[in-house]
């Protein structure tokens, strides 16, 4: 019989170490429903937004982002899953937080009574344990699922201690963010020592055909497209540009480049493409002329060309000679060239000092 997880838990004062607790075995079937994944055809799945969670030894399971299945039903999140066999992922439990589809060499594990992410976490710690069990040859189907015993702390009555295992788990999650923090602050204090401010710099203006060599994109209709996992840019105001998932090719291919719309309802605005790509011809690719293509110089530029977007518009398109005649306002060096470095290091920093931000959020809302 399950028992309940008390809804008013008591604060924990015992030491959070496992070996001090008073560990025994139960039945994981009579804390949680399961049930089998059901995708078992892959070329049925199309590139989209939900995980697809498979046999895997790594990355929470994650196999691809896919779009649902209309031929089958995909699984609510918060919950657990287990992988019944795999290539070194046999026996692997993971906490799984959002929607998901799960091929059929995992089973998600539902908690029959309320549980926190944090109990979650825990009990697929004290799952995992138990891999080394199970692989190819001796699976963990349902027939050795339903006998699957966990060891879990207990309590004074001899009860899973859901409290201690959720303030455990706190309570590492506290010591990994604040790991974090401590090494995020060590770089902003590293990266360029006192970085000037943006109003300390000097700054000129610069033709974006002085700064940029400029290359086109190539007309592609959605009709005329395979779907795939090339990422497909088009001149949109979001989702990093990116259109769609296709498996086709053109000459536009490029990767590590400042995408820039000249068109649509995204015309000005940039993106930065790291991966490889395929480019719209309402999309122009920016690759800079006298300093090697980088994510942070990049990013810069993107934001100074968007400065100029109150110039354009339908009646007034931002084409190619207009976009290679426009002037942008950059910081300069000591000779009066744009300061790339700079540009870089300012980038960098804020980078960090948004992840500061982030990781400090995070630690706050660890109670």
């Amino acid at each position: 019989m399950v028992k309940g997880i008390c809804s008013d838990r008591k604060a924990v004062t015992v030491m959070l170490d496992l070996h001090d607790r008073e560990w025994k075995d139960f039945r994981l079937l009579d804390y949680f429903r399961h049930e089998k994944g059901n995708q078992n055809n892959m070329a049925e799945l199309r590139p989209g937004a939900f995980p697809l969670v498979s046999a895997r030894n790594a990355n929470n399971g994650y196999k691809d982002f896919v779009s649902e299945n209309e031929k089958k039903h995909s699984f609510e999140g918060f919950c657990l899953t287990i992988n019944n066999d795999g290539d070194g992922g046999a026996g692997i439990s993971y906490y799984q937080p959002c929607k998901m589809l799960l091929d059929s060499h995992v089973t998600a594990l539902y908690p029959k009574a309320s549980m926190t992410e944090e109990i979650l976490k825990f009990f697929s710690a004290c799952i995992t344990a138990q891999r080394e069990k199970f692989g190819h040859g001796y699976p963990l189907n349902n027939t050795r699922l339903s006998v699957f015993r966990v060891m879990l702390p207990v309590d004074e009555s001899g009860n899973p201690d859901y409290a201690f295992m959720e303030q455990y788990i706190k309570e590492r999650e506290r010591q990994i963010v604040q790991s974090y923090i401590d090494y995020t602050s060590e770089n902003i204090q590293m990266g360029g020592g006192a970085l000037p401010t943006l109003n300390e710099k000097e700054w000129k203006s610069f033709l974006i055909s002085d700064i940029f060599d400029i290359f086109p994109g190539k007309r592609l209709v959605a009709a005329d497209t395979t779907a795939g996992n090339r990422p497909f840019i088009g001149a949109l105001d979001n989702n990093n540009g990116v259109a769609r998932f296709v498996s086709d090719t053109n000459e536009s291919l490029d990767k590590n480049v400042l995408g820039v719309n000249y068109n649509g309802n995204g015309m000005v605005i940039g993106f930065y493409h790291p991966y490889e790509c395929i480019f719209s011809d309402d999309v122009k690719r920016f690759h800079l002329k006298h300093h090697e293509d980088n994510e942070f110089v990049l990013l810069f530029m993107k934001v100074a060309i968007l400065q100029q977007k109150n110039k354009f518009g339908y009646l007034y398109k931002f084409n190619s000679e207009r976009m290679a005649n426009t002037g942008v306002m950059l910081p300069v060096d000591e000779s009066g060239n744009p300061d790339y470095t700079f540009m870089e290091q300012y980038v960098k920093r804020v980078k960090e000092t948004i992840k500061l931000q982030y990781l400090q959020g995070k630690m706050a809302v660890i109670v």
